[in-house]
């Protein structure tokens, strides 16, 4: 019969543990703590205080609504790779220390040329996608819509004095009429709840006449029937039937041609 040394089962056992608390313990991210982390997908306070620092920095150009989606997920990065740390956008102890110190520091983190939105509220349900940078409402006060998807900052376009027949390069996002308490009137009278398949667009009425017929790439012909507070100079707003299809659009640069 062979005996063990009890000394020897110790050091043993000793070293087992030992082993699988280096295997276990986590990586040094952001990501690694299951407390203490926002992400995208949450909604909560938490986040509503993350998107106010990131909005003083000017990373962050949507409503402060709690949702953290693409645009906060977007800014969040940026601020992950101004500070040199892992970007994969997830607020852990290191993105927290950063956004701490840019916050000391009283500088904005976001490039010179960043275009920031404008305040006002949307009378349509904006999505929390976004990250676009945003668009607020594309109805008038008196005609109430709820949006659902939005869009960025103003591009260059080659417009001339007359815009029939002349092409532009624009910035487009999408939206849709379909939403509890919404009344689905444009600007012009157009009713699109009963109308959820037709092709209009919100323009800023100094670039494009209101009541244009229009080209947009990608979506078609369209009548230029709505408006909205942040649509100004070279964007537009696409009405689509669904809140996933105002997903799926997203934002893109189209070319638009004023037909007439």
């Amino acid at each position: 019969m062979k005996f063990s040394s009890p000394r020897l089962k110790t050091g043993i056992v000793t070293a087992a543990v030992g082993t699988l608390l280096f295997i276990a313990s986590p990586a040094d991210s952001d990501a690694a703590s299951t407390d203490s982390y926002i992400q995208q997908g949450q909604s909560n306070e938490a986040v509503v205080e993350l998107q106010e620092d990131l909005q003083s920095l000017g990373l962050y150009d949507y409503k402060i609504d709690g949702i953290f989606g693409s645009i906060t997920a977007s800014g969040v990065k940026e601020l992950q790779a101004s500070a040199d740390i892992n970007v994969d956008g997830v607020v852990g102890p290191n993105t927290r220390s950063a956004l701490e110190n840019s916050l000391d520091s009283g500088s904005d983190v976001a490039p010179a040329s960043t275009t920031k939105s404008s305040e006002s509220k949307s009378s349509k349900e904006e999505a929390p996608a976004e990250e676009k940078a945003p668009s607020e409402s594309t109805s008038s006060e008196s005609a109430p819509k709820e949006k659902e998807a939005v869009a960025s900052a103003n591009t260059s376009s080659e417009q001339t004095s007359s815009p029939e027949g002349q092409s532009m390069t624009m910035e487009a996002t999408a939206y849709t009429a379909g939403c509890a308490g919404c009344s689905g009137i444009t600007a012009n009278g157009t009713d699109l709840r009963n109308s959820p398949n037709k092709k209009v667009i919100a323009v800023d009425p100094s670039v494009i006449p209101l009541g244009s017929k229009v080209h947009v790439e990608g979506y078609g012909t369209a009548i230029a029937a709505d408006t909205g507070g942040a649509i100004k100079g070279n964007r537009i707003d696409l009405h689509v039937p669904t809140k996933s299809d105002a997903f799926s659009f997203g934002r893109q640069s189209v070319k638009v041609t004023v037909l007439n």
